[in-house]
């Protein structure tokens, strides 16, 4: 009988061992479940600005590698006869296809890259910073598609005496759409390159000094 009783015992204190380590796995994977979803859309929308931008560098890159966009054949700086300068004509039929070029070069990195994949360490969802980058890696998978756009700016730097720097410049504006089983989200950001630069010898008009000019 005493046997008995203490077998009793025994299994009844096992048994709300059992029950507590039950609810003890419930209550870390419901927590971990919830870190999951609150921190997920940022690993995946900084992942998704990683690879658009190496996208958009290796359309850029490949474009300009690929055509010989020179300063002299961008624009073209027009002087008097007393060498001042009186104009400075820029080629829109080549920028407007530059821009074309790098735009479609782009879709096609991106279209690449559709099914993309982000790994997150286990700990980053403790939300304690010495074990950000401890455990296992979670992988989650999200697709990701984007739209861009490009703008050609021109710019003067003064550059000493009666000498001024004209840079044209490219941005590339990317707006991204990441859509994974539970979320989806949008991100926009913009590149900027340096096409060309000249020096220009002689007093640049103000019209032209003193403002920016964009195609």
């Amino acid at each position: 009988m005493l046997y008995y009783k203490r077998y009793k015992r025994r299994f009844s204190m096992l048994k709300l061992l059992g029950v507590c380590i039950i609810a003890a796995l419930i209550t870390t994977v419901l927590f971990f479940e919830g870190q999951v979803a609150e921190y997920k859309p940022i690993f995946v929308q900084n992942q998704a600005v990683s690879v658009s931008n190496k996208a958009v560098c290796k359309a850029v890159e490949e474009t300009l590698r690929n055509n010989s966009y020179s300063y002299d054949r961008l624009a073209k700086v027009v002087y008097s006869e007393k060498g001042t300068v009186t104009a400075i004509e820029t080629d829109s039929v080549l920028i407007n296809k530059l821009k074309a070029e790098i735009t479609g070069a782009a879709q096609k990195e991106l279209e690449k890259l559709r099914e993309c994949e982000v790994k997150i360490p286990l700990g980053a969802f403790t939300d304690l910073t010495l074990l950000s980058n401890a455990g296992p890696e979670i992988s989650v998978n999200f697709t990701i598609t984007g739209n861009f756009n490009c703008k050609i700016e021109s710019s003067f730097e003064s550059a000493g005496i009666n000498q001024t720097i004209h840079h044209i410049r490219l941005t590339v504006f990317t707006e991204i759409i990441t859509t994974s089983m539970d979320h989806s989200g949008s991100v926009s950001f913009s590149t900027d390159f340096e096409l060309a630069q000249s020096v220009i010898v002689g007093e640049v008009p103000s019209g032209y000094g003193e403002l920016y000019r964009s195609y």
